[in-house]
């Protein structure tokens, strides 16, 4: 019996190491690091620099969720502070549409809060992006990424025709009100970085009207996809035979799930898409 109770204490001891063993394997492999992501655009970034197990919490927005609906902590604005206080992650990234009482309770709690800028230019992307890499650990794979995207841009920056006058574009980015890129903003770049003018370079808001649109008159239209409504928004466009874009078959659907994104690999995936479709 003696005999019996030892081996039993034995094996009860190796179970127990190999257990241990199989937990701290799963910490090392998340590096210790727990992140919570309220901002789809960072779990991208996330997921590019390799920290998908790093993550666990995120929004129904984000990408991941849709495979993982444990990971679910709310949507981008409405946060669930139970589940994200249970989860305890080492840095919860917020952005403006988190609620400030979210925040408030996270930071209150001990918990590192995030907060994400709003971006107005691939440069201010770029920015936002190491310092994502500083806050993770991933600070030379950031570093790789943004030279790689820079180095693309500027050969499909130098790949653009020259001589050519430069070309008038309007930025669909909603139908109801119509909504366009204007300066001062991320996705206007797509539009300069081009070689083009943006129809609304002179507004200040991004609502603007089809009668506007009309009297401007520009050589190429890009719709952010919206589902139906942006298929028909292409439709009703294409329509309108004087309209310079419909003479030129220049009407284009873009993702939004990329060209919406500020990320470094989400803007040079969609300038390369957009000078592919406006010069051939």
């Amino acid at each position: 019996m003696k005999y019996i109770i030892i081996s039993v204490i034995a094996i009860v001891l190796v179970l127990t190491a190999c257990n241990k063993n199989n937990y701290n394997k799963k910490n090392n492999d998340r590096d210790g690091l727990k992140i919570v992501s309220l901002v789809p655009s960072i779990t991208k970034e996330l997921v590019d620099l390799g920290l998908k197990n790093n993550i666990v919490g995120a929004t129904s927005y984000c990408d991941i969720s849709s495979s993982n609906k444990d990971l679910i902590v709310g949507d981008v604005v409405t946060v669930n502070l139970e589940k994200v206080l249970l989860l305890e992650p080492d840095i919860v990234f917020a952005s403006d549409l988190t609620k400030v009482n979210t925040i408030t309770a996270l930071s209150n709690n001990g918990i590192k809060v995030h907060k994400l800028k709003k971006m107005k230019s691939f440069d201010d992307i770029c920015i936002h992006f190491e310092e994502l890499g500083i806050l993770v650990n991933k600070k030379n794979a950031v570093n790789s990424i943004i030279q790689k995207s820079k180095t693309k841009i500027d050969s499909l920056i130098a790949s653009i025709p020259k001589n050519n006058d430069s070309l008038k574009v309007f930025f669909q980015v909603g139908s109801k009100p119509i909504f366009t890129v204007i300066p001062n903003t991320f996705m206007n770049d797509y539009i300069t970085f081009a070689g083009c003018k943006n129809i609304a370079d002179d507004l200040t808001r991004g609502t603007i009207n089809r009668e506007t649109v009309l009297k401007r008159n520009p050589d190429v239209i890009f719709i952010i996809s919206m589902g139906i409504a942006g298929d028909n928004e292409k439709s009703i466009w294409e329509s309108y035979t004087e309209l310079q874009a419909a003479k030129n078959n220049k009407i284009f659907i873009v993702d939004a799930y990329v060209a919406a994104a500020p990320t470094v690999r989400s803007f040079t995936d969609s300038f390369e898409i957009i000078i592919n479709d406006i010069y051939y």
